[in-house]
């Protein structure tokens, strides 16, 4: 308890501008948490990142302004620009543990290749694990085309994707999603305002992290499997929301009884779901960066052979 106390203390000390998720953080180990962690490592783990995380940028191609891209989403914009303001890049791509490859929603294929060829041609970082220990941003996913440099990039690097994906292109093992933004006027139906049902496949699914701000219980309507969830290597979502198949029957004892439980645990999830300007501790951005954190250690990659 003492050791938990101390960890507590320095986040005050970190986040003493700002109550914006210390609030409603369980206070000890033996509170059910969000988390697929203790409290506690968690806590530690995000210290940890907070303060040593680093990533390299490289530049784009020559006849791009960095400062002018252009994405399809809000959050893509958000995330970038978060990035670009963050402690976390550095301009020592030896101290680095990730490197971002930055390119536009716009860019072709055939451009995109060149980019990949000019920094394997010119760096010694991709090369040593084929780009995985690389990741970008791209909502739409890269187009499959016979192109070693894409292929690559495709199978090897991290991409950072828009939740719900709702392509093939996603790798759940490797590849993780941006919660959506949202306002606080969620268009979810509630049932006796203690279970908010959402419809995988439409967007009321992106309404999700204000239901669980509003403590109401999401009830994801899917006929398939949901493996691009946000944060889901952070979050416990199957204490959090209920996933079922459409007409299935939630008003039963089970569920009434772990109701309570899974409201407390998706308002302090929903706190990671949250986007802000400037980015906050444990905001959106910043747990997007602790899974990215997560998955520095990389694995080395068989070289693809151009056909």
């Amino acid at each position: 308890m003492l050791f938990f106390r101390t960890i507590f203390i320095v986040f005050l000390q970190l986040l003493r501008s700002s109550s914006f998720v210390l609030s409603s953080l369980p206070q000890n180990n033996s509170s059910p948490n969000p988390y697929l962690t203790s409290t506690t490592l968690f806590l530690q783990n995000y210290q940890k990142m907070a303060q040593n995380f680093k990533v390299f940028m490289y530049q784009p191609n020559t006849n791009t302004n960095i400062t002018q891209f252009s994405f399809k989403t809000e959050q893509e914009s958000l995330f970038y620009s978060s990035l670009q303001n963050s402690s976390y890049l550095t301009q020592h791509p030896e101290q680095a543990h990730l490197f971002f490859l930055p390119f536009s929603s716009d860019t072709s294929t055939r451009s995109l290749a060149r980019f990949i060829s000019r920094i394997r041609n010119d760096f010694p970082y991709w090369n040593r694990s084929l780009g995985a220990d690389h990741f970008y941003l791209s909502c739409d996913g890269i187009s499959h085309v016979n192109d070693r440099n894409i292929v690559e990039l495709k199978k090897n690097a991290i991409q950072i994707a828009c939740f719900p994906t709702r392509h093939r292109s996603f790798i759940p093992h490797k590849d993780i999603t941006l919660p959506p933004i949202t306002n606080p006027h969620a268009p979810v139906r509630l049932s006796n305002e203690e279970f908010c049902v959402v419809e995988y496949q439409n967007d009321d699914v992106l309404w999700l992290g204000e239901a669980l701000r509003l403590g109401c219980v999401p009830v994801v309507v899917t006929e398939e499997a949901v493996n691009d969830m946000p944060f889901m290597e952070v979050l416990r979502w199957r204490e959090m929301a209920v996933f079922v198949k459409s007409g299935v029957n939630i008003e039963t004892d089970t569920w009434r009884e772990r109701k309570g439980n899974m409201r407390r645990l998706g308002v302090v999830g929903s706190k990671h779901l949250r986007w802000n300007r400037p980015a906050q501790p444990f905001d959106a951005f910043n747990t997007i960066m602790y899974q990215l954190w997560l998955r520095r250690h990389t694995i080395r990659y068989e070289s693809v052979q151009s056909s």
